[in-house]
């Protein structure tokens, strides 16, 4: 199943109508930042900022500023302890109202979830999922099992005309993006004559990780004729390890390498435009700041938020439909 790009899931259009609307001035940038509102305090932790997380923090300070809310933003660079420490700033010295966090690692969470809710702070989780959602408040996250289904379909599809040899990356285990992307995508080809994983590259989403698994797969099998990059992060690692290969050719040349990615930031976007990527599975990370900030109102309105988690799957960007569909993809400029 594809779905539209416009159609929201019943479930997300549920929480978006609880949204709160009032005046607020100019969102800011950067750790530490704020943008005005007076309505409260909402502390953000993120586990890492790059193109999907900066798209994932504008829609924040977005819906924040359109709700009166302040925001006070941190990173904890892909340190778990790090980011406990700074959501502790946030509950006990900054005394935020509430919070949103992109979990670095969705089990160690749980001792921030914990004083969260001692401290009775509305904890929001967006992006990935947490082991521990009996004490969260919300949760919003893509659906990583069937983006990954959306990602095997075009492998699927491709392999009808040509046999594919496969290499898969796979992303950090503690992830449960990683993990359903995986599992979505091994679960759908199962079985199918004419797609065949020959290897599995652990990248633990370093790029440096994916670059290097990449190029020894590519040398190891000069037969891999497809790559799954389970996110447009990696992107630019494989494309300069095929670089390397003298494989990174457009589609339509003999040495073109079948590539499928998610996420839909603008590494993929261009990919598409370049045509030396045949597709990609957009997220729809641009929202979820205007649901985790509905689900504050709500809550700090002493209202039950219901639903408690909602998954939203992406859509599929490829050759055929990327001029009707990529002006609505956050990573091609939305």
């Amino acid at each position: 199943m594809k779905p539209n790009l416009i159609t929201r899931c019943t479930a997300v259009a549920a929480v978006a109508c609880l949204a709160l609307t009032a005046c607020g001035s100019s969102s800011k940038s950067g750790a530490g930042s704020t943008s005005g509102g007076k309505h409260g305090t909402i502390g953000v932790s993120f586990d890492l900022l790059n193109a999907i997380r900066t798209s994932e923090k504008v829609s924040i300070e977005k819906a924040a500023a359109a709700a009166g809310y302040k925001v006070v933003f941190s990173v904890a660079d892909q340190d778990a302890q790090k980011q406990a420490s700074q959501i502790q700033d946030l509950i006990q010295t900054r005394k935020v109202d509430a919070l949103i966090v992109i979990a670095q690692d969705g089990k160690q969470i749980a001792s921030s979830i914990s004083l969260a809710k001692a401290r009775r702070v509305p904890f929001v989780t967006i992006d990935r999922a947490v082991a521990d959602v009996q004490d969260i408040t919300f949760q919003i996250t893509g659906d990583p099992k069937a983006d990954g289904k959306l990602a095997a379909d075009e492998f699927a599809a491709a392999a009808k005309s040509k046999p594919l040899k496969v290499l898969e990356l796979v992303g950090a285990l503690t992830d449960q993006n990683a993990i359903g992307r995986r599992d979505g995508f091994d679960h759908t080809l199962d079985g199918n004559p004419d797609v065949t994983v020959v290897s599995r590259v652990p990248t633990n989403w370093d790029p440096s990780q994916a670059l290097d698994g990449t190029s020894n797969a590519l040398q190891k099998d000069s037969g891999i004729n497809a790559i799954f990059v389970p996110s447009d992060f990696l992107l630019p690692s494989v494309q300069s390890a095929l670089t390397t290969a003298k494989r990174l050719a457009p589609i339509g040349d003999p040495k073109h390498v079948f590539l499928v990615t998610i996420d839909g930031d603008e590494n993929g976007c261009k990919a598409i435009k370049d045509k030396t990527l045949d597709a990609d599975i957009a997220t729809r990370v641009d929202q979820f700041g205007k649901e985790a900030v509905a689900s504050i109102a709500t809550a700090l309105a002493k209202q039950t938020v219901n639903p408690k988690t909602v998954q939203s799957a992406g859509v599929t960007l490829n050759q055929a439909n990327f001029a009707a569909v990529s002006s609505q993809v956050w990573g091609c400029g939305a």
